[in-house]
């Protein structure tokens, strides 16, 4: 499954196979927003060489997760990243050919 193998590019900090997970027109959102704040591999890009760069104790508990038919849902424990001690995220991801197409995250405060 793409977004496993995704988790596990993020917690090994690989960011090649991390991107080869998402589509060419990624769209990432924050849950509330109808606006993408990153579009494109190239922005996935930017961000996430950032983290990977700057986090070297990043990872990612999936507690739980839910799949209905293209949609994939994953409660997570985030430790590590940019300094953050722990972070729990509720992740929405949307599946279309086998990439992820949409994210959005809602994360606790």
């Amino acid at each position: 499954m793409v977004v496993q193998k995704q988790v596990d590019a993020y917690n090994a900090r690989n960011l090649a196979i991390f991107l080869d997970c998402h589509a060419p027109d990624v769209e990432l959102y924050h849950f509330s927003e109808h606006t993408p704040y990153a579009t494109g591999r190239a922005d996935l890009k930017n961000i996430y060489q950032d983290v990977f760069e700057n986090s070297p104790d990043l990872h990612a508990e999936i507690i739980n997760r839910m799949v209905m038919g293209n949609t994939v849902i994953d409660h997570e424990r985030v430790t590590g990243r940019k300094g953050v001690e722990v972070s729990v995220i509720i992740a929405i991801y949307e599946i279309e050919n086998g990439l992820i197409a949409k994210a959005r995250f809602l994360r606790e405060k």
